[in-house]
Protein backbone atom coordinates (compact mmCIF):
# COMPACT_ATOMS: atom_id res chain seq x y z
CA UNK A 1 0.00 0.00 0.00
CA UNK A 2 1.66 3.20 -0.83
CA UNK A 3 1.38 6.57 0.77
CA UNK A 4 0.88 10.02 -0.30
CA UNK A 5 3.39 12.95 0.81
CA UNK A 6 1.04 15.22 2.89
CA UNK A 7 -0.28 18.33 0.97
CA UNK A 8 1.34 21.46 1.30
CA UNK A 9 -0.74 24.27 3.11
CA UNK A 10 -0.90 26.73 0.42
CA UNK A 11 0.47 29.69 2.87
CA UNK A 12 3.72 28.11 2.36
CA UNK A 13 4.19 28.06 -1.44
CA UNK A 14 6.38 30.74 -3.07
CA UNK A 15 7.93 31.03 0.67
CA UNK A 16 11.43 30.11 1.17
CA UNK A 17 13.55 29.71 4.56
CA UNK A 18 17.01 30.68 4.57
CA UNK A 19 19.96 27.94 4.40
CA UNK A 20 21.32 29.15 8.35
CA UNK A 21 17.76 28.82 10.09
CA UNK A 22 16.71 25.34 8.55
CA UNK A 23 17.23 22.51 11.49
CA UNK A 24 16.61 25.45 14.50
CA UNK A 25 14.97 22.45 16.39
CA UNK A 26 14.73 21.44 20.49
CA UNK A 27 15.78 18.73 22.51
CA UNK A 28 15.23 17.55 25.78
CA UNK A 29 18.93 16.33 25.83
CA UNK A 30 20.62 19.74 25.28
CA UNK A 31 24.14 18.96 27.00
CA UNK A 32 24.82 15.79 25.15
CA UNK A 33 24.07 17.80 21.73
CA UNK A 34 26.92 20.54 23.38
CA UNK A 35 28.93 18.06 24.47
CA UNK A 36 28.84 16.20 21.15
CA UNK A 37 30.63 19.74 19.03
CA UNK A 38 33.68 19.35 18.12
CA UNK A 39 36.02 22.54 19.05
CA UNK A 40 37.86 23.56 15.89
CA UNK A 41 39.82 26.12 17.35
CA UNK A 42 40.33 24.95 20.82
CA UNK A 43 42.82 26.04 23.96
CA UNK A 44 44.57 24.27 26.15
CA UNK A 45 45.55 25.36 29.84
CA UNK A 46 48.35 23.94 31.52
CA UNK A 47 49.59 24.67 35.75
CA UNK A 48 52.22 23.72 37.56
CA UNK A 49 52.41 25.24 41.32
CA UNK A 50 56.44 24.84 42.17
CA UNK A 51 59.24 25.12 39.48
CA UNK A 52 61.75 26.48 41.62
CA UNK A 53 64.09 25.76 38.63
CA UNK A 54 62.03 26.78 35.57
CA UNK A 55 62.53 23.76 33.75
CA UNK A 56 58.88 23.17 33.05
CA UNK A 57 58.67 19.53 32.89
CA UNK A 58 55.68 19.74 34.72
CA UNK A 59 54.01 21.54 32.03
CA UNK A 60 54.86 19.39 29.20
CA UNK A 61 54.26 16.39 30.37
CA UNK A 62 50.65 18.21 30.94
CA UNK A 63 50.68 19.21 27.20
CA UNK A 64 51.44 15.61 25.58
CA UNK A 65 47.75 13.96 28.06
CA UNK A 66 46.25 17.14 26.44
CA UNK A 67 47.67 16.50 22.96
CA UNK A 68 46.25 12.88 22.89
CA UNK A 69 42.66 13.99 24.47
CA UNK A 70 42.54 16.47 21.79
CA UNK A 71 43.32 13.98 19.39
CA UNK A 72 41.03 11.05 20.74
CA UNK A 73 37.84 13.45 21.13
CA UNK A 74 38.90 14.04 17.30
CA UNK A 75 39.38 18.33 18.17
CA UNK A 76 40.96 20.34 15.95
CA UNK A 77 44.56 21.50 16.88
CA UNK A 78 44.90 23.91 19.57
CA UNK A 79 45.35 27.38 18.07
CA UNK A 80 46.70 28.64 21.61
CA UNK A 81 48.15 26.96 24.53
CA UNK A 82 48.02 29.08 28.31
CA UNK A 83 51.26 27.97 30.19
CA UNK A 84 51.09 28.69 34.50
CA UNK A 85 54.15 27.34 35.36
CA UNK A 86 55.56 27.90 39.18
CA UNK A 87 52.36 29.85 39.18
CA UNK A 88 49.61 29.02 42.85
CA UNK A 89 46.02 28.81 42.03
CA UNK A 90 45.64 29.07 45.99
CA UNK A 91 47.26 32.02 46.93
CA UNK A 92 45.68 35.53 47.19
CA UNK A 93 47.13 39.01 46.66
CA UNK A 94 46.10 41.86 47.48
CA UNK A 95 44.88 44.31 44.67
CA UNK A 96 43.44 48.03 44.48
CA UNK A 97 41.30 48.28 41.73
CA UNK A 98 41.36 51.55 39.40
CA UNK A 99 37.98 53.02 41.31
CA UNK A 100 40.30 52.43 44.54
CA UNK A 101 38.68 49.21 45.92
CA UNK A 102 40.50 46.57 47.23
CA UNK A 103 39.94 43.11 46.59
CA UNK A 104 42.29 39.51 47.26
CA UNK A 105 42.54 37.54 44.53
CA UNK A 106 44.50 34.95 43.06
CA UNK A 107 46.87 36.08 40.48
CA UNK A 108 46.57 34.28 36.96
CA UNK A 109 47.01 36.30 34.16
CA UNK A 110 47.03 33.24 31.69
CA UNK A 111 43.86 31.77 33.16
CA UNK A 112 42.47 35.37 33.10
CA UNK A 113 43.38 35.46 29.43
CA UNK A 114 41.52 32.02 28.60
CA UNK A 115 38.09 33.56 30.10
CA UNK A 116 38.53 36.47 27.59
CA UNK A 117 39.32 34.21 24.63
CA UNK A 118 36.50 31.93 25.71
CA UNK A 119 33.98 34.74 26.02
CA UNK A 120 35.16 36.46 22.63
CA UNK A 121 35.49 33.03 19.92
CA UNK A 122 38.52 33.06 20.21
CA UNK A 123 38.81 29.51 21.35
CA UNK A 124 35.79 27.67 20.78
CA UNK A 125 36.92 24.41 23.43
CA UNK A 126 39.32 23.75 26.35
CA UNK A 127 41.28 20.86 27.88
CA UNK A 128 42.78 21.03 31.20
CA UNK A 129 44.66 18.41 32.62
CA UNK A 130 42.80 18.14 36.04
CA UNK A 131 40.96 20.01 37.74
CA UNK A 132 42.92 20.71 40.55
CA UNK A 133 45.56 22.27 38.05
CA UNK A 134 42.51 24.37 36.56
CA UNK A 135 41.35 26.09 39.55
CA UNK A 136 41.35 25.93 43.55
CA UNK A 137 39.30 28.93 44.28
CA UNK A 138 35.41 28.61 44.01
CA UNK A 139 35.50 31.94 42.47
CA UNK A 140 37.43 31.23 40.10
CA UNK A 141 35.55 28.09 38.86
CA UNK A 142 32.20 30.01 39.25
CA UNK A 143 33.43 32.87 36.71
CA UNK A 144 34.55 29.94 34.24
CA UNK A 145 31.34 28.37 34.33
CA UNK A 146 29.73 31.66 33.64
CA UNK A 147 31.38 31.62 30.60
CA UNK A 148 30.71 28.26 29.40
CA UNK A 149 27.28 28.71 29.70
CA UNK A 150 27.10 31.93 27.79
CA UNK A 151 29.22 30.36 25.12
CA UNK A 152 28.24 26.53 25.08
CA UNK A 153 31.16 25.21 24.50
CA UNK A 154 33.20 22.25 25.77
CA UNK A 155 35.59 22.88 28.58
CA UNK A 156 36.67 19.23 29.50
CA UNK A 157 39.61 17.61 31.26
CA UNK A 158 42.15 15.26 29.90
CA UNK A 159 42.29 12.95 33.18
CA UNK A 160 39.83 11.95 36.19
CA UNK A 161 36.80 10.82 34.48
CA UNK A 162 37.07 13.52 31.57
CA UNK A 163 34.28 16.06 33.42
CA UNK A 164 33.31 18.37 30.59
CA UNK A 165 31.92 22.00 32.42
CA UNK A 166 28.97 21.89 29.58
CA UNK A 167 26.67 19.02 31.45
CA UNK A 168 24.60 20.26 34.72
CA UNK A 169 25.88 17.07 36.97
CA UNK A 170 29.36 17.64 35.88
CA UNK A 171 29.59 21.34 36.98
CA UNK A 172 28.70 20.22 40.41
CA UNK A 173 30.66 17.11 40.65
CA UNK A 174 33.45 20.46 39.61
CA UNK A 175 32.42 22.84 42.79
CA UNK A 176 32.57 19.96 45.49
CA UNK A 177 36.06 18.78 43.85
CA UNK A 178 37.21 22.23 44.06
CA UNK A 179 36.12 22.50 47.85
CA UNK A 180 37.68 19.69 48.74
CA UNK A 181 41.41 20.70 47.07
CA UNK A 182 40.32 24.51 48.66
CA UNK A 183 40.37 22.65 51.88
CA UNK A 184 44.06 20.87 51.05
CA UNK A 185 45.26 23.92 49.87
CA UNK A 186 44.56 25.38 53.59
CA UNK A 187 45.38 22.33 55.61
CA UNK A 188 48.97 22.69 53.44
CA UNK A 189 49.38 26.01 54.43
CA UNK A 190 48.63 25.53 57.94
CA UNK A 191 51.32 22.84 58.48
CA UNK A 192 53.42 24.84 56.46
CA UNK A 193 53.09 28.09 58.27
CA UNK A 194 53.83 26.86 61.74
CA UNK A 195 56.80 25.22 60.17
CA UNK A 196 58.18 28.64 59.59
CA UNK A 197 56.85 29.88 62.78
CA UNK A 198 59.02 27.61 64.66
CA UNK A 199 61.99 27.78 62.69
CA UNK A 200 62.24 31.77 62.93
CA UNK A 201 61.88 31.07 66.41
CA UNK A 202 65.14 28.94 66.54
CA UNK A 203 66.80 32.02 64.62
CA UNK A 204 66.97 30.28 61.69
CA UNK A 205 66.59 32.24 58.26
CA UNK A 206 63.84 32.33 56.25
CA UNK A 207 63.06 32.77 52.65
CA UNK A 208 66.12 33.87 50.06
CA UNK A 209 68.96 34.73 52.01
CA UNK A 210 69.55 38.52 51.30
CA UNK A 211 72.35 40.40 49.52
CA UNK A 212 75.35 40.22 51.71
CA UNK A 213 75.23 36.94 51.96
CA UNK A 214 76.41 33.29 49.83
CA UNK A 215 73.35 32.78 48.79
CA UNK A 216 73.90 29.44 47.12
CA UNK A 217 76.35 26.23 47.68
CA UNK A 218 77.80 24.71 50.44
CA UNK A 219 78.61 28.56 51.85
CA UNK A 220 75.32 29.67 52.08
CA UNK A 221 74.90 32.12 54.53
CA UNK A 222 78.30 33.13 55.04
CA UNK A 223 79.45 36.33 54.96
CA UNK A 224 80.69 38.00 51.38
CA UNK A 225 82.95 41.07 52.27
CA UNK A 226 82.37 43.13 49.60
CA UNK A 227 78.64 43.06 49.38
CA UNK A 228 78.96 43.77 53.51
CA UNK A 229 80.53 46.54 52.79
CA UNK A 230 77.84 48.08 50.19
CA UNK A 231 75.07 47.35 53.05
CA UNK A 232 77.01 49.51 55.30
CA UNK A 233 77.56 52.04 52.84
CA UNK A 234 73.45 52.18 51.84
CA UNK A 235 72.56 52.44 55.88
CA UNK A 236 75.44 55.46 56.39
CA UNK A 237 74.45 57.30 53.07
CA UNK A 238 70.81 57.22 53.80
CA UNK A 239 71.58 58.84 57.82
CA UNK A 240 73.71 61.51 55.59
CA UNK A 241 70.67 62.39 53.94
CA UNK A 242 70.40 60.25 50.52
CA UNK A 243 67.22 59.07 48.84
CA UNK A 244 67.01 55.41 48.49
CA UNK A 245 66.53 56.46 44.22
CA UNK A 246 70.08 59.21 44.61
CA UNK A 247 71.76 55.99 46.36
CA UNK A 248 70.74 53.76 43.51
CA UNK A 249 71.85 56.08 40.70
CA UNK A 250 75.85 56.31 42.57
CA UNK A 251 75.78 52.34 42.71
CA UNK A 252 74.73 52.44 39.05
CA UNK A 253 76.99 54.82 37.71
CA UNK A 254 80.21 53.44 40.04
CA UNK A 255 79.16 50.00 38.12
CA UNK A 256 78.50 48.35 41.56
CA UNK A 257 77.10 44.83 40.68
CA UNK A 258 73.06 44.94 42.16
CA UNK A 259 71.89 41.55 44.14
CA UNK A 260 69.90 40.04 41.09
CA UNK A 261 68.58 42.73 38.27
CA UNK A 262 70.43 44.63 36.02
CA UNK A 263 70.35 47.64 37.80
CA UNK A 264 70.00 49.05 41.11
CA UNK A 265 66.72 50.79 41.97
CA UNK A 266 64.83 52.62 44.74
CA UNK A 267 62.78 50.13 45.94
CA UNK A 268 65.60 47.64 45.99
CA UNK A 269 67.77 49.59 48.28
CA UNK A 270 64.36 50.44 50.48
CA UNK A 271 64.17 47.47 50.91
CA UNK A 272 67.25 46.38 52.13
CA UNK A 273 67.82 48.90 54.29
CA UNK A 274 63.94 47.90 55.74
CA UNK A 275 65.26 44.12 56.26
CA UNK A 276 66.07 43.84 59.87
CA UNK A 277 68.29 40.42 59.06
CA UNK A 278 71.29 42.89 57.95
CA UNK A 279 70.99 43.68 61.97
CA UNK A 280 70.99 40.07 62.97
CA UNK A 281 67.49 40.16 64.31
CA UNK A 282 64.84 37.55 62.77
CA UNK A 283 61.90 38.40 60.25
CA UNK A 284 58.73 36.92 59.74
CA UNK A 285 55.72 38.11 58.17
CA UNK A 286 53.90 34.46 58.39
CA UNK A 287 49.94 33.97 58.80
CA UNK A 288 51.02 33.49 62.89
CA UNK A 289 51.50 37.25 63.50
CA UNK A 290 48.43 38.96 65.21
CA UNK A 291 49.12 42.16 62.99
CA UNK A 292 50.20 42.18 59.15
CA UNK A 293 53.36 42.74 58.49
CA UNK A 294 53.48 46.62 56.35
CA UNK A 295 55.76 47.48 53.54
CA UNK A 296 56.97 50.56 55.08
CA UNK A 297 57.78 49.61 58.34
CA UNK A 298 60.76 47.76 58.72
CA UNK A 299 59.87 47.14 62.57
CA UNK A 300 56.85 45.32 61.89
CA UNK A 301 58.41 42.51 60.26
CA UNK A 302 60.61 41.86 63.72
CA UNK A 303 59.83 38.61 65.82
CA UNK A 304 60.24 39.75 69.41
CA UNK A 305 60.36 37.15 72.04
CA UNK A 306 57.92 37.15 75.41
CA UNK A 307 59.92 39.74 76.92
CA UNK A 308 59.55 42.01 73.98
CA UNK A 309 62.72 42.04 72.56
CA UNK A 310 63.86 41.03 69.30
CA UNK A 311 64.82 37.92 68.58
CA UNK A 312 68.79 37.63 66.72
CA UNK A 313 69.14 35.06 64.67
CA UNK A 314 71.87 32.34 63.91
CA UNK A 315 73.65 34.07 61.23
CA UNK A 316 76.41 36.79 61.56
CA UNK A 317 74.80 40.08 60.93
CA UNK A 318 76.46 43.34 58.97
CA UNK A 319 75.00 46.25 60.61
CA UNK A 320 74.39 47.01 64.29
CA UNK A 321 71.01 47.25 65.93
CA UNK A 322 71.72 50.85 66.88
CA UNK A 323 72.05 51.93 63.09
CA UNK A 324 68.99 49.82 61.74
CA UNK A 325 67.67 51.19 64.54
CA UNK A 326 67.93 55.01 63.72
CA UNK A 327 67.82 54.46 60.00
CA UNK A 328 63.99 53.20 60.77
CA UNK A 329 63.51 56.14 62.99
CA UNK A 330 64.77 58.41 60.06
CA UNK A 331 62.63 56.60 57.11
CA UNK A 332 59.65 56.77 59.35
CA UNK A 333 60.49 60.79 59.98
CA UNK A 334 61.00 61.37 55.86
CA UNK A 335 57.09 59.46 55.39
CA UNK A 336 55.86 61.44 57.85
CA UNK A 337 56.98 64.74 55.93
CA UNK A 338 55.44 63.58 52.92
CA UNK A 339 52.30 62.98 54.62
CA UNK A 340 51.94 59.07 54.64
CA UNK A 341 50.55 57.87 57.58
CA UNK A 342 52.61 54.97 59.91
CA UNK A 343 50.15 52.09 58.86
CA UNK A 344 49.62 53.48 55.49
CA UNK A 345 50.88 52.09 52.64
CA UNK A 346 53.47 53.70 49.83
CA UNK A 347 56.67 55.43 50.06
CA UNK A 348 58.09 59.15 50.63
CA UNK A 349 58.13 60.30 46.68
CA UNK A 350 61.09 59.80 45.07
CA UNK A 351 61.53 63.12 42.87
CA UNK A 352 64.14 62.20 39.91
CA UNK A 353 63.74 65.49 37.76
CA UNK A 354 65.24 69.17 39.74
CA UNK A 355 62.17 71.27 39.45
CA UNK A 356 58.80 68.40 40.02
CA UNK A 357 56.54 70.60 42.59
CA UNK A 358 58.09 73.55 42.94
CA UNK A 359 57.48 74.83 39.02
CA UNK A 360 53.68 76.35 39.52
CA UNK A 361 50.74 76.02 36.73
CA UNK A 362 49.73 79.98 36.09
CA UNK A 363 45.89 78.46 35.69
CA UNK A 364 45.53 76.36 39.05
CA UNK A 365 48.61 76.47 40.77
CA UNK A 366 49.21 72.31 40.97
CA UNK A 367 52.88 71.75 40.75
CA UNK A 368 54.42 70.67 37.53
CA UNK A 369 55.80 67.10 37.84
CA UNK A 370 58.22 66.04 35.33
CA UNK A 371 57.81 63.04 33.14
CA UNK A 372 59.44 61.68 29.97
CA UNK A 373 58.08 59.69 26.29
CA UNK A 374 59.78 58.56 23.33
CA UNK A 375 58.86 59.93 19.87
CA UNK A 376 57.73 57.32 17.47
CA UNK A 377 59.60 58.60 14.19
CA UNK A 378 62.59 59.39 15.89
CA UNK A 379 62.64 57.60 18.62
CA UNK A 380 64.49 60.40 20.97
CA UNK A 381 63.29 60.66 24.52
CA UNK A 382 61.66 63.88 25.40
CA UNK A 383 61.41 65.21 29.02
CA UNK A 384 59.56 68.16 30.07
CA UNK A 385 57.66 69.10 33.38
CA UNK A 386 53.30 69.32 32.60
CA UNK A 387 50.35 69.95 35.03
CA UNK A 388 48.41 66.96 36.41
CA UNK A 389 45.24 65.95 34.67
CA UNK A 390 41.81 66.90 36.31
CA UNK A 391 41.57 63.49 37.87
CA UNK A 392 44.57 64.18 40.12
CA UNK A 393 44.33 67.37 40.99
CA UNK A 394 46.01 69.49 37.87
CA UNK A 395 44.35 71.06 34.95
CA UNK A 396 46.67 69.84 32.78
CA UNK A 397 46.75 73.38 30.52
CA UNK A 398 50.49 73.65 31.18
CA UNK A 399 53.54 72.49 29.91
CA UNK A 400 57.58 73.18 29.45
CA UNK A 401 60.57 71.28 28.83
CA UNK A 402 62.80 69.98 31.05
CA UNK A 403 66.44 70.39 30.18
CA UNK A 404 66.08 73.96 29.29
CA UNK A 405 64.01 75.22 32.31
CA UNK A 406 66.68 73.55 34.84
CA UNK A 407 69.26 75.29 32.82
CA UNK A 408 67.44 78.80 33.37
CA UNK A 409 66.56 78.16 37.14
CA UNK A 410 70.39 76.64 37.44
CA UNK A 411 71.87 80.23 35.95
CA UNK A 412 69.31 82.32 37.60
CA UNK A 413 69.86 80.60 41.57
CA UNK A 414 73.52 80.20 40.79
CA UNK A 415 73.52 84.26 40.44
CA UNK A 416 71.42 84.60 43.38
CA UNK A 417 73.84 82.25 45.72
CA UNK A 418 77.17 84.30 44.47
CA UNK A 419 75.21 88.02 45.55
CA UNK A 420 73.52 86.80 48.53
CA UNK A 421 76.78 85.51 50.26
CA UNK A 422 79.21 88.56 48.75
CA UNK A 423 76.37 90.68 50.37
CA UNK A 424 76.68 88.59 53.30
CA UNK A 425 80.38 89.74 54.12
CA UNK A 426 79.03 93.29 54.29
CA UNK A 427 79.47 94.93 57.88
CA UNK A 428 81.21 91.51 59.19
CA UNK A 429 84.43 93.21 60.85
CA UNK A 430 81.61 95.45 63.16
CA UNK A 431 80.55 91.60 64.14
CA UNK A 432 83.70 90.13 64.96
CA UNK A 433 83.52 90.26 68.39
CA UNK A 434 79.85 88.36 68.91
CA UNK A 435 80.47 86.04 65.99
CA UNK A 436 83.78 85.38 67.99
CA UNK A 437 81.96 84.72 71.22
CA UNK A 438 78.82 83.04 69.81
CA UNK A 439 81.39 80.69 67.85
CA UNK A 440 82.89 80.37 71.35
CA UNK A 441 79.90 78.82 72.80
CA UNK A 442 78.94 76.70 69.71
CA UNK A 443 81.85 75.18 69.39
CA UNK A 444 81.41 74.10 73.08
CA UNK A 445 77.67 72.24 72.31
CA UNK A 446 79.35 70.85 69.17
CA UNK A 447 81.82 68.95 71.48
CA UNK A 448 79.17 67.97 74.33
CA UNK A 449 77.35 66.70 71.98
CA UNK A 450 79.76 65.13 70.03
CA UNK A 451 80.92 63.40 73.48
CA UNK A 452 77.51 62.36 74.53
CA UNK A 453 76.66 60.61 70.85
CA UNK A 454 80.17 58.70 71.37
CA UNK A 455 79.24 57.56 74.98
CA UNK A 456 75.76 56.58 73.80
CA UNK A 457 77.32 54.66 70.56
CA UNK A 458 80.05 52.64 72.90
CA UNK A 459 77.40 52.20 75.30
CA UNK A 460 79.13 53.91 78.19
CA UNK A 461 76.17 56.47 79.09
CA UNK A 462 75.95 54.38 82.80
CA UNK A 463 79.69 55.64 83.69
CA UNK A 464 78.22 59.57 83.53
CA UNK A 465 74.91 58.12 85.34
CA UNK A 466 73.18 58.63 82.60
CA UNK A 467 70.61 56.64 80.74
CA UNK A 468 69.14 55.89 77.14
CA UNK A 469 66.05 58.61 78.12
CA UNK A 470 68.38 60.67 79.53
CA UNK A 471 70.53 60.75 76.33
CA UNK A 472 67.75 61.38 73.84
CA UNK A 473 66.60 64.03 75.71
CA UNK A 474 70.01 65.72 76.22
CA UNK A 475 70.58 65.41 72.80
CA UNK A 476 67.33 67.36 71.93
CA UNK A 477 67.96 69.87 74.20
CA UNK A 478 71.91 69.87 72.31
CA UNK A 479 70.54 70.33 69.13
CA UNK A 480 68.21 73.43 70.26
CA UNK A 481 70.90 75.34 71.51
CA UNK A 482 73.60 74.45 68.22
CA UNK A 483 70.66 75.45 66.27
CA UNK A 484 69.83 79.29 67.96
CA UNK A 485 73.86 79.39 67.97
CA UNK A 486 73.89 79.04 64.42
CA UNK A 487 71.00 81.47 63.68
CA UNK A 488 72.47 83.97 65.81
CA UNK A 489 75.41 83.76 63.78
CA UNK A 490 73.95 83.68 60.50
CA UNK A 491 71.83 86.81 61.56
CA UNK A 492 75.03 88.98 62.42
CA UNK A 493 76.68 87.89 59.21
CA UNK A 494 73.67 88.82 57.11
CA UNK A 495 73.76 85.27 55.63
CA UNK A 496 71.17 82.60 55.80
CA UNK A 497 71.68 80.23 58.64
CA UNK A 498 73.59 77.34 57.70
CA UNK A 499 76.75 76.07 59.05
CA UNK A 500 78.79 75.37 55.11
CA UNK A 501 81.25 78.12 53.95
CA UNK A 502 80.83 79.96 50.87
CA UNK A 503 82.83 77.43 48.65
CA UNK A 504 80.65 74.05 50.15
CA UNK A 505 77.86 75.69 49.19
CA UNK A 506 78.57 76.69 45.85
CA UNK A 507 79.61 73.39 45.60
CA UNK A 508 76.71 71.65 46.65
CA UNK A 509 74.85 73.72 43.96
CA UNK A 510 77.15 73.20 40.66
CA UNK A 511 78.35 69.47 41.68
CA UNK A 512 76.13 68.42 44.51
CA UNK A 513 73.36 65.36 43.99
CA UNK A 514 69.66 65.82 42.94
CA UNK A 515 69.26 65.80 46.51
CA UNK A 516 71.16 68.84 47.31
CA UNK A 517 70.17 70.67 45.03
CA UNK A 518 65.61 70.36 45.55
CA UNK A 519 67.08 71.50 49.05
CA UNK A 520 68.94 74.50 48.43
CA UNK A 521 66.15 75.68 45.66
CA UNK A 522 63.22 74.89 48.83
CA UNK A 523 65.78 77.41 50.96
CA UNK A 524 65.47 80.42 49.19
CA UNK A 525 62.01 80.29 47.05
CA UNK A 526 58.43 79.77 47.19
CA UNK A 527 57.78 78.18 43.89
CA UNK A 528 58.25 79.25 40.14
CA UNK A 529 55.17 80.17 38.91
CA UNK A 530 55.29 79.08 34.46
CA UNK A 531 53.34 81.83 32.32
CA UNK A 532 51.63 80.93 29.34
CA UNK A 533 53.99 80.63 26.09
CA UNK A 534 54.92 83.88 23.87
CA UNK A 535 52.87 84.61 21.31
CA UNK A 536 54.91 83.51 17.27
CA UNK A 537 55.58 86.84 17.04
CA UNK A 538 57.58 87.28 19.84
CA UNK A 539 58.91 83.84 19.61
CA UNK A 540 62.77 83.80 20.53
CA UNK A 541 63.68 80.68 21.82
CA UNK A 542 67.08 81.86 23.52
CA UNK A 543 64.61 83.86 25.62
CA UNK A 544 61.48 81.94 25.66
CA UNK A 545 62.11 79.79 28.86
CA UNK A 546 63.43 82.67 31.38
CA UNK A 547 60.22 84.91 29.98
CA UNK A 548 58.25 81.96 31.34
CA UNK A 549 59.54 81.46 34.59
CA UNK A 550 58.58 83.81 37.48
CA UNK A 551 60.31 83.35 40.41
CA UNK A 552 58.69 83.44 44.29
CA UNK A 553 61.48 84.16 46.36
CA UNK A 554 61.53 84.36 50.00
CA UNK A 555 62.41 87.13 52.09
CA UNK A 556 65.12 87.36 54.73
CA UNK A 557 62.65 86.61 57.63
CA UNK A 558 61.37 83.88 55.68
CA UNK A 559 64.62 82.01 55.09
CA UNK A 560 65.79 82.71 58.75
CA UNK A 561 63.14 80.64 60.25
Amino acid sequence: MSTTPAAVPAVWEDFDVPAHARGGQVTLNLHDHLAAYAPKRPGAYLRISSDRFGLEAGVDRQLEDAEDSCTRLRWGPFSKIYRENDTSAFKKRKVIKPDGSIDWIVLRPEFRRLLADLAHGVIDGVIFYDLDRLVRQPRDLEDLIDIVEYVKHPVTGATGGRMNLINDSDRHMARMMCVMALKSSEDTARRVARQHLSAAQNGLAQGRIAYGWVRKGENKGRLVPEEASVVVRIFQDFLSGESAYSIAKAFNSEGIEPPAARTWSSTMVAKMLRNPRYAGMVSYAGRHRVRAATAGDGWSQVLFDDEGRPLLGTWEPIVTPKLWSRVQFEWQHRRQKAGIKPDGSGSAPVNKYLLSGILRCHKCQRGLVGHKYKQRKSGKIIRNYTCPPSDRGGCGGTAIAAPTANSAVEEAMSTFLHRQLQASKIGADQSDGAITNLQARLDQELARKGELIHRWSEDSLHEVDLTEEDYFTMLSALNRKISSFRESIAGLEGAPPTSVTLEELLTNWTAGSLLQKRAILKRYLHSITVQPPLPPSEFDRSKLVKARLAPHWKTSEEIAV
